[in-house]
């Protein structure tokens, strides 16, 4: 089996914290929602990996439009006694389709 997703879309925002960078990517829909004039957007969370982050850092900003070649992951959140199992979306590649400009 293949676990392999391809996103393309603008960076919305990028999050940086000790241990890893999270982009927001804002991708366009192919349907307006019912009463709308203009196509909607999804917002996924990707997770980088350190050997993508340091590139991203340097090249990206907010805005800019991106590809990204990923896999899902699985995990397993503890809230109180309750287990919540999310899908994460972990970047294998990026694609700088329109990049940070100087």
């Amino acid at each position: 089996m293949l676990n392999q997703v391809i996103l393309v879309g603008r960076v919305k925002s990028i999050n940086k914290d000790n241990e890893q960078t999270v982009i927001t990517l804002s991708i366009a829909l192919n349907y307006k929602e019912v009463g709308e004039n203009e196509y909607g957007t999804d917002e996924v969370a990707v997770t980088l990996s350190n050997h993508l982050s340091a590139t991203a850092l340097e090249y990206l900003n907010e805005d800019a439009t991106l590809g990204i070649k990923a896999r899902f992951q699985m995990k397993a959140v503890k809230v109180d006694v309750i287990e919540i199992k999310t899908v994460a979306v972990i970047a294998e590649k990026l694609t700088f389709i329109n990049s940070k400009k100087d």
